[in-house]
């Protein structure tokens, strides 16, 4: 059986490896819309807008598309995290050897059985959790500007 510092050594190297695969899957989600943001404002500055029309709503499709693909990634990091980070805070709250290692936001009431009183750690998380929506919103508004643009006839 592995003593209680083992164990919570185990927990923090899953919490740093859930890290890393959320910064790595924010990362993806950032360069993938830049990548097609800067085409849906190249297309926009053509000088014969109806003739850029298909590939701008293609850009705004791949766009929301690439936001849907890397959100549930994203979702399933956040909610590994809060299982590995819930379990980290219980043995630090049962092991009297550990308790000097805990954090202030260890000892917050509530805190091992819901991440979210966390407030700290939720504000740390905060691009990640709604930036995809953020990309999503903007590509719903790209697309409404296009069709209004298209329609008008600007």
């Amino acid at each position: 059986m592995p003593s209680d510092l083992e164990t919570l050594r185990f927990y923090r190297d899953e919490v740093k490896h859930e890290f890393n695969l959320l910064a790595m899957r924010s990362t993806m989600l950032v360069m993938c819309q830049s990548f097609l943001v800067v085409p849906y404002g190249i297309l926009n500055t053509a000088a014969n807008f109806r003739g850029v029309i298909v590939p701008t709503f293609l850009t705004i499709v791949i766009g929301m598309f690439t936001v849907l693909v890397l959100l549930a990634p994203i979702n399933a990091a956040h909610r590994t995290l809060e299982k590995w980070i819930l379990k980290q805070r219980m043995l630090i709250k049962h092991s009297e050897e550990l308790n000097v290692l805990a954090l202030d936001r260890d000892k917050i009431p509530g805190v091992e059985e819901d991440v979210r009183k966390d407030r700290e750690h939720q504000k740390s998380l905060a691009f990640s959790r709604y930036g995809p929506w953020a990309f999503f919103f903007f590509w719903c508004g790209c697309a409404v500007w296009t069709s209004v643009r298209w329609i008008a006839g600007f």
